[in-house]
Order: C-alpha cells, then structure tokens, then sequence
C-alpha cells in the first residue's frame, strides 16, 4: 500500500515526541542511577585537628582566579618584550637605511 507524502510526514511528525519521551525516562533512570550511586560511595572527609596551621584553605574559585593573574601578567611580560625586540629590530634597520644615504 503506497502513503502519500503527507502521511508520511505526518506520522514522522507524530513520532518524534514519543520518541523524545523514550529517551527521556532512559536519561532520567541512568541520572537517578548515577546520585544514587555517588551518595552510597560518597567518602568522609576527615577533619583536620592540625593547630597553628600555617596555611589556609582557599576557595577553588580564588585559586583559579590566581592563577589567571599569574598567566595575564606572564602573557603581558612576554608581549612587552616581543614588543621591545621588535622595536629594537626597527631601529635597527632604520640605523642601516641612514648610513645607506
């Protein structure tokens, strides 16, 4: 039996969003799966009773914004001296142009 274009489009159309639902409810079990798992092997961290402790806890956060202005003022080193060797390259070629004349 031969369908017409539009059945066919149509049923594709009518399709999609069950099986978008299909794969939703798999999506949900496997996540449900997954933090059941995590709480069941969550470690405890112990505490640390450590007194007079020289160094401090810091956030992720502040540690990675650290190290982001560690590797700014790196790359603004490194481009200040390509800009100054380049420069001096100029002068250079500028000093050759006037013992040329």
């Amino acid at each position: 039996m031969v369908y017409s274009q539009a059945k066919v489009i149509a049923g594709g159309l009518a399709h999609i969003p069950i099986v978008i639902s299909v794969f939703y409810f798999i999506m949900i079990s496997f996540n449900i799966r997954a933090l059941e798992y995590a709480e069941a092997n969550k470690s405890i961290k112990p505490k640390s009773n450590v007194l007079g402790s020289k160094t401090e806890a810091k956030p992720l956060m502040a540690v990675k914004a650290e190290t982001e202005d560690v590797k700014e003022t790196e790359v603004k080193e490194e481009k200040a001296q390509a800009i100054k060797g380049i420069s001096n390259k100029l002068e250079e070629i500028e000093k050759k142009d006037m013992n040329r004349d």
